[in-house]
């Protein structure tokens, strides 16, 4: 589905001459990209690693049941130190669960995501088209480099940009900035790897272009199709 969705666009684009003759190119194929990278009814488990400059890293399992964009839930089971600590999101609201202090703490978008690079919105909402408008930025031999700029105030980043392969419709890096058009991050994909229905990269990169400070996010095994209880996503529910 997924290769003959990007088919389908590359073939239009070609009729109508550039990407930009059709300024629903850019949402088209971004809508494709997060389908695949947020699919429904998903069980993930995902590998974070925070390397800082000191070169010390701490690594961090943590287990995703994903209902869709709008519902997700987060287990830490590693380190033990964090064993049992959860995340949640409902639309647009977003919880974390602190065992430590038998709490739950509000948290935005914005914060940092198990003390790294990546931003809760990062990880927990590749929701894009929500927040940002979709436009065609440049066209490459081999790519398009798609511009996603806020619709809203709330949203994690003022712009980001993205650049996809046309071959495979696959994010290859995508960049984030500030309202002053400041650069802040860099994310590299790599390891695209068909998983069931769909295919997606299973490897990200997430560099600090402030810091200098890197974080790498490594999904290790991913079940499509999975029958989730609703009662997974109900804050009362959190570290039960």
């Amino acid at each position: 589905m997924f290769n003959r969705t990007i088919l389908a666009i590359a073939l239009l684009m070609a009729a109508t001459g550039t990407a930009a003759a059709d300024p629903q190119i850019a949402t088209k194929v971004v809508a494709v990209i997060e389908k695949n990278l947020s699919p429904e009814n998903f069980i993930g488990i995902y590998e974070f690693t925070n390397t800082r400059l000191d070169k010390t890293t701490t690594q961090y399992i943590i287990q995703f049941e994903s209902r869709d964009v709008n519902h997700t839930r987060g287990y830490f089971q590693k380190p033990e130190r964090d064993k049992g600590r959860e995340t949640l999101r409902i639309d647009e609201n977003l919880w974390t669960w602190m065992p430590s202090v038998g709490k739950i703490v509000r948290i935005a978008d914005r914060d940092s995501f198990a003390g790294g690079d990546f931003s809760n919105a990062d990880v927990m909402r590749a929701d894009w088209l929500s927040k940002y408008n979709a436009e065609m930025a440049k066209e490459t031999a081999n790519q398009y480099i798609i511009d996603l700029k806020a619709k809203t105030p709330d949203a994690a980043y003022a712009k980001m940009r993205l650049w996809v392969d046309k071959k495979n419709g696959q994010p290859v890096q995508q960049q984030y900035y500030d309202s002053n058009g400041t650069l802040l991050k860099r994310c590299l994909y790599g390891s695209v790897r068909k998983t069931g229905s769909i295919e997606r990269p299973m490897h990200l990169q997430m560099e600090n272009v402030i810091t200098k400070q890197k974080s790498e996010l490594k999904i290790l095994d991913l079940k499509l199709d999975q029958k989730i209880p609703e009662s997974r996503f109900v804050t009362d529910n959190l570290g039960k």
